[in-house]
């Protein structure tokens, strides 16, 4: 059966099952490249531990009503979260930093993000969420506080693994996007990897776009138009999807999770940032068909 990596999306009742027992959306972790493992422990939620080979590297986490199944996958993956030195945020988002206090107390790590996503973080907004995708369960972040601010100029090096990376607006003023190579020592091949940090449109709608405090600005939404274009183009052979409908990631998961040769797929990134600009430059034009079931999310 041939992979597919187009936008799905959980169904409202698949996500109120979630929302109705955490348990629900529990998942083992699984390795999507040669240093790389999805450690959120949730089936919607994207969190990665990449193996340096002089410390780990963490990137984002779960909300904190899943931090437990955070540090169990960190563990049977094969690590030790005190072995984690760096953790990266995407962006604000409790469920892209809801444990960041925690893994800086079990480690002493680094915590890096961008300015914006802290100013953000200090300033926050309330998000309007359309019934049928809210989290009701999802509690307060854990205070915490960077250690470090992205500069796009200066890469991030620990070990074997050098992070540049890039501000991508939209989603949120602070949504940082991450690119790495990983070589495989067994087959001496090195792949190219590529994070976005925040592909969720809502705050880019007609009725939301450009109104304060919560909507994108219309610059911000332009530049998302255009930074999908220029990104698509990017040689990226395997796809880090922020959250895993992003590329219709549960699907894709083999039998043998240790296995990551099933997400060497250079489509998968292309196809995943073009269908986010279609949809933005729709909101653009006027439409506001967001939520339903009329299209595959």
């Amino acid at each position: 059966m041939p992979l597919t990596f187009y936008r799905s999306e959980f169904s409202v009742e698949e996500r109120e099952k979630m929302f109705e027992n955490i348990w629900n959306a529990r998942q083992e972790p699984y390795r999507v490249a040669p240093h790389v493992w999805m450690v959120s422990g949730h089936i919607d939620q994207s969190d990665f531990l990449i193996d340096t080979g002089d410390g780990l590297i963490l990137i984002d986490t779960p909300q904190p009503e899943y931090d437990y199944a955070l540090i169990d996958s960190i563990y049977k993956a094969g690590f030790k979260p005190s072995d984690i030195k760096l953790h990266l945020i995407t962006h604000e988002h409790g469920d892209h930093d809801g444990a960041a206090r925690l893994i800086k107390e079990l480690s002493g790590c680094k915590i890096y993000m961008s300015r914006e996503s802290w100013e953000r973080k200090l300033h926050p907004v309330n998000r309007p969420m359309p019934k049928g995708r809210g989290v009701p369960h999802m509690g307060a972040v854990p205070e915490y506080e960077p250690d470090e601010f992205y500069d796009d100029d200066t890469p991030i090096k620990l070990g074997n693994i050098t992070i540049r990376t890039l501000l991508t607006p939209g989603h949120t003023p602070g949504v940082t996007s991450f690119f790495f190579d990983d070589t495989d020592e067994k087959t001496g091949k090195t792949y190219h990897v590529g994070m976005h940090g925040g592909l969720g449109i809502d705050a880019m709608r007609p009725d939301r776009c450009g109104v304060e405090p919560w909507g994108a600005t219309v610059e911000e939404r332009d530049r998302y138009i255009d930074q999908c274009w220029e990104l698509s183009m990017m040689d990226i052979d395997i796809t880090l999807a922020s959250h895993s409908n992003q590329a219709n990631i549960n699907a894709n998961i083999p039998e043998d999770r240790n296995d990551y040769t099933p997400f060497i797929e250079p489509r998968a990134w292309p196809v995943m940032l073009l269908e986010r600009r279609a949809r933005v430059m729709e909101f653009r034009a006027g439409a506001n068909t967001y939520y339903g079931n009329e299209k595959r999310m």
